[in-house]
């Protein structure tokens, strides 16, 4: 005997009848309608329902016992049904109806859309993401200059403590980082340079790169990897937690109190970890010298003094701010994009680290191309 809350049926000694009783309705054939399967097995080829002892029927337990009937003649059983009450036979008949139209339609698998289906759907969302940040980088910016024409107005104390967030919290792992690549950097052209007897062209070499191309681009990535995503997880979680429209509601527009403190604070912390990434970089660079090819600290300052120019300085901080407009603006856009649960939260700051990075690896080339043609 298997029994649900109230639904039971009870398999006769002969195995040639099934007795019905209790409440079979939605309530009551909770835990029935999973072991259906034991009594169609175990049962005689010629079977009896019987359906005089149910006490209560709705819709859901008419379904159940047409599924057991149906059930029992896939197997090739002889069912028959009896003790059925004039109250339930109208139901179990529209349900045996409707049960037979069920079965006739045939559920056809979803089509899989055609190749160039998909890659146009992809284009025109990616279109549309682009669309919608640089609408609201537009946004941002004139924000910004609406704040800076009124500086009372600026939140200083956020500032600052982004300033703090951005800059201050990240100088030992840009230093650490940078560091590293200068080792490996100057290990690596040390290898050849050696063969040719030409070691103090070492500080030619990962001078000029580290300034212009090292130092600003790895120091970006670090940001991005480090601040963009915290941008989008503080702005994504108070959207979530409503506190976005509370300050609507308070009159005060969100991209003023979130955003542009955000892009003030990376604009000025992310040049001046580009000048220490210098220092940690040519650092780096001098150790490995030693090291490698034997030149000394005198030597090779001496040589970084007279041979590198200050414009691969320049051209390293000139890329630092753009850099860092593009890590507040992925951070920011991806925040206030998040819709629904905190499961977004985590899909769109994936979004903003793999965005920025990408963007500031494409402005990184472009700003490239633009110096070779000018000659910097």
């Amino acid at each position: 005997m298997s029994t649900g809350s109230d639904a039971v049926i009870e398999l006769s000694d002969d195995r040639r009848q099934l007795r019905c009783h209790g409440s079979w309705t939605l309530a009551g054939i909770v835990s029935l309608e999973n072991c259906l399967k034991s009594f169609t097995e175990k049962v005689a080829q010629q079977v009896t329902l019987d359906a005089s002892a149910i006490e209560m029927m709705d819709s859901a337990g008419a379904f159940l016992f047409q599924t057991l009937t149906e059930q029992l003649k896939q197997l090739g059983k002889s069912v028959a049904v009896t003790g059925v009450s004039e109250t339930y036979r109208t139901l179990l008949n529209l349900v045996a109806t409707e049960y037979a139209g069920i079965r006739q339609y045939h559920f056809s698998p979803p089509k899989t859309p055609p190749w160039l289906y998909l890659i146009g759907e992809r284009t025109y969302h990616k279109w549309m993401m682009g669309v919608a940040f640089l609408s609201f980088v537009g946004e941002m910016m004139m924000a910004f200059f609406e704040l800076i024409a009124r500086p009372r107005r600026l939140a200083w104390r956020l500032i600052l403590r982004n300033i703090e967030d951005v800059g201050y919290h990240a100088m030992p792992i840009v230093a650490l980082l940078i560091f590293l690549v200068g080792l490996v950097l100057t290990y690596q052209i040390a290898l050849e340079l050696s063969s040719y007897n030409a070691n103090i062209y070492i500080v030619d070499i990962t001078g000029m790169v580290i300034l212009r191309e090292f130092a600003p681009l790895i120091t970006a990535i670090i940001i991005a990897g480090r601040t963009s995503t915290a941008f989008t997880a503080q702005i994504g979680t108070m959207k979530v937690n409503e506190e976005i429209d509370a300050l609507y509601t308070m009159g005060v527009p969100p991209i003023h109190r979130l955003a542009v403190p955000k892009l003030i604070a990376t604009v000025v912390a992310l040049p001046l970890l580009t000048v220490w990434a210098d220092v940690f970089g040519v650092l780096g660079s001098m150790v490995m010298a030693k090291i490698q090819l034997d030149v000394t600290f005198y030597a090779y300052l001496e040589r970084f003094e007279h041979t590198i120019s200050v414009r691969h300085y320049i051209v390293g901080l000139i890329k630092a701010p753009v850099f860092a407009m593009i890590v507040a603006a992925v951070g920011c856009f991806q925040g206030f994009r998040v819709v629904g649960t905190a499961d977004d939260v985590g899909r769109r700051t994936t979004h903003s680290a793999v965005q920025s990075i990408f963007l500031i690896i494409i402005t990184d080339a472009v700003f490239s191309i633009i110096f070779s043609w000018r000659d910097i």
